[in-house]
């Protein structure tokens, strides 16, 4: 399960827009727009270059777009 809110507010924090997004994945502002409210679903191919644009470390990314299926460590 990606956890929307989060890759918004990472969106957000480092200045990439909806449109900016769609330029780079290649789809329509509307297509980039329903992926990251999730109404449409995203690719591993999405998340990995959404990553890429992003500047995520593998913590960030796996904590987005694999919040379910990662092992969260004891603290």
């Amino acid at each position: 399960m990606i956890d929307y809110p989060k890759l918004k507010g990472l969106m957000a924090e480092r200045g990439l827009t909806v449109v900016a997004l769609a330029h780079i994945l290649g789809v329509s502002r509307q297509t980039a727009s329903d992926k990251v409210n999730g109404n449409t679903k995203i690719t591993l191919t999405e998340a990995q270059t959404i990553a890429k644009a992003l500047h995520m470390d593998k913590e960030e990314r796996d904590s987005v777009f694999f919040k379910n299926f990662v092992k969260q460590e004891a603290t």
